[in-house]
């Protein structure tokens, strides 16, 4: 070791580091787990935080260097059971790992992760010759705006019988009576492969340590300035700390956050204090105050991370100049040879579909007649090949279960708990579904899980008395439906994303821009801090008759440290599904089907549910990319009707 390690040693730890045999334990730290001196003063900060009592001071000796040693190991240890091995990072994050099969359940995908990535831009064309040039030449195919495909709403849009298309998108692909099943030889079950590893979701909830969070959050803003330095080729000389008076134009990457919000009413963002948060490597994570005056158009949300160029002229404001966007991930790919096989699996009848999201039962009657004629039809009438069903489907803020004054008179058994009226009530109705795959996403308001925070652990099939034609998945999932990446997610992001916007977006429809937000982001929640829902209870707390108090209902309840649970993996999806209280829509944006079908059961009346049919394989719908690699184009192959209860 250089005596320069040694000073640097003693400049981090201070005065009380200046002895040799610290100094060389020290050393001998930094070699062992290759870290930095700041590295390791950071990391005996930690152990000193973690460790200490209130009365209780931990000196900076040889011996606790010994147990800061091996604090590390454990550490590592700890999160190289919870994370894939990674040679640079060092904090503890977890993210999805892609292409991961469910043993024995649910085969590996066929897809090389390697053809899945693309570099991206932004033609102006759409025809498919155009996308087979920009394929060829290592670039993206042009992506469709979201103007080109808008669900348009049918005809019957004011007969309000169960079973009548509302709103349709892209029906000039497939017409009506060609989303029925027709022919004597039914298709064989679709292909399902999991793009996520299940393991990763068993963690404890209600266990968040600050310094988990904050590692993340940090670890979020230096990633995505990765991302952005190997996409635009910027020199790094450029990057500076937007918290610096400085007479020159730098870069800078951080998070969008509020101006110091006392509560959650503070939240909520405007032009006027709209602050940019750096990371503890960009700008000692400091905040600083924007000023968005030369922005032509922009769109800013609480936890979004941006790219900008500006200056800092007096130290207290940076000027925006330009907003750089996040490259977006590449499309998903199919070989000839898998798409061949999926085109022979379903005898050149097309893929059908359906999406159903909670709750499943009105909100004065935990009844669940409308679902059991639901099943019926599905069986009778509409017969898809899979459906994917979101909770809640006892819904923890139902009257009826909060108040525990729930009745089953027509039950020879009378059910004991939650679980059990899963298993009694509401498991025989969903096993009467004839189709070959169902697949069910929990909620964090779903009564019959003990995992309430996003992302959120699987349901227990076997537990809940299910078939095995029922797949759990976690919330959020990634997973293939022959060539059609899925991704679902249930947390209300076109709810809670409230940004503020300026220019041309203003114009814009809001549910695209929030699409646009999640598929830029690359994050199926991009918003931070995440929203809370209320309600007025019928209690006044104070003798205004107006001012009754507000009930936290749920929310978002994000589990921070496992958010890279909800990230993209290595591409966009083809469809991307997320449930919302707000208007059923399907639509295409950057070349993704994005649906919200809706609640099934609105309040007291019936809801919403979508049916995706997708063209059976014919390879000229398919864009070349390579040899025997062809883009799947979902938005080109797919038709979504939303349709009433």
């Amino acid at each position: 070791m250089s005596v320069s390690i040694g000073s640097q040693i003693v400049a981090k730890f201070g005065p009380k580091a200046d002895e040799p045999n610290v100094i060389k334990k020290c050393e001998e730290l930094i070699d062992l787990f290759g870290l930095t001196p700041e590295e390791l003063f950071l990391k005996w900060e930690t152990y000193v935080v973690t460790s200490s009592t209130v009365d209780e001071d931990i000196q900076l000796t040889v011996e606790n260097l010994i147990h800061l040693q091996e604090y590390i190991q454990k550490k590592i240890i700890k999160e190289s059971q919870k994370t894939p091995s990674s040679s640079h990072a060092k904090r503890s994050v977890v993210r999805a790992t892609p292409n991961v099969s469910m043993s024995s359940v649910l085969p590996s995908t066929p897809m090389s992760s390697t053809h899945k990535r693309r570099k991206l831009e932004t033609p102006q064309s759409r025809n498919s010759e155009d996308a087979a040039f920009f394929s060829a030449r290592g670039s993206s195919p042009p992506f469709a705006t979201s103007s080109d495909h808008e669900s348009t709403p049918s005809h019957n849009v004011q007969n309000q019988k169960s079973g009548c298309i509302l709103e349709t998108l892209n029906g000039d692909i497939i017409s009506e009576d060609k989303t029925a099943v027709e022919g004597a030889s039914q298709p064989n079950k679709l292909r399902l492969v999991a793009n996520f590893d299940p393991t990763k979701y068993k963690f404890r909830t209600m266990n968040q340590k600050l310094l988990e969070v904050a590692d993340y959050l940090d670890d979020q803003i230096d990633r995505t300035a990765q991302i952005v330095l190997d996409h635009y080729k910027f020199d790094q000389n450029e990057f500076g700390n937007p918290n610096i008076q400085s007479q020159t134009e730098i870069l800078t990457i951080g998070r969008i956050v509020p101006d110091s919000p006392t509560s959650e009413f503070d939240a909520d963002l405007n032009a006027h204090s709209i602050f940019l948060e750096s990371s503890r490597s960009g700008g000692i994570g400091q905040r600083v105050r924007l000023n968005l005056n030369e922005l032509k158009d922009y769109s800013f949300f609480p936890g979004q991370i941006v790219c900008l160029r500006g200056i800092n002229p007096t130290g207290d404001l940076f000027k925006v100049i330009q907003r750089y966007e996040i490259p977006y991930l590449g499309a998903p790919v199919s070989t000839l040879d898998d798409l061949h096989s999926y085109e022979d699996q379903l005898h050149g009848q097309n893929m059908k579909i359906i999406v159903t999201a909670g709750p499943y039962t009105p909100n004065g009657k935990l009844s669940f007649d409308l679902l059991s004629e639901f099943v019926d039809r599905m069986n009778q009438e509409v017969k898809p090949i899979t459906i994917i069903m979101f909770g809640p489907f006892l819904d923890v803020t139902h009257s009826q279960i909060k108040e525990g004054t729930l009745s089953f008179p027509d039950l020879e058994k009378e059910p004991k708990t939650l679980d059990q009226v899963f298993k009694y009530v509401i498991a025989p109705i969903l096993k009467r579904l004839t189709c070959h795959q169902v697949i069910l996403i929990p909620s964090t308001r779903d009564a019959t899980t003990d995992h309430a925070a996003y992302p959120q652990e699987m349901f227990d099939r076997k537990a809940m008395g299910l078939t095995k034609n029922f797949k759990c998945f976690p919330n959020p999932a990634t997973f293939s439906l022959n060539e059609a990446l899925i991704g679902c997610s249930n947390n209300d992001v076109f709810r809670d994303l409230k940004d503020v916007t300026g220019g041309n977006n203003l114009s814009e429809s809001r549910f695209n821009r929030v699409s646009e937000h999640v598929l830029e982001q690359r994050r199926y929640y991009p918003v931070f801090p995440g929203g809370i829902k209320r309600k007025r209870s019928s209690i006044l707390s104070s003798d205004d008759p107006h001012n009754r108090d507000q009930l936290i209902v749920s929310g978002a309840d994000l589990h921070v440290p496992y958010m890279g649970l909800t990230e993209f993996a290595d591409s966009l999806p083809d469809v991307l599904i997320i449930p919302s209280e707000l208007k059923h829509f399907a639509k295409v944006v950057k070349n993704v089907v994005v649906i919200n079908p809706g609640h099934f059961v609105r309040m007291n009346s019936n809801g919403t549910y979508a049916v995706m049919t997708v063209k059976t394989p014919n390879l000229k719908d398919f864009d070349k990319v390579d040899e025997n690699i062809y883009l799947n184009n979902i938005w080109k192959r797919a038709r979504v009707d939303i349709v009433r209860t």
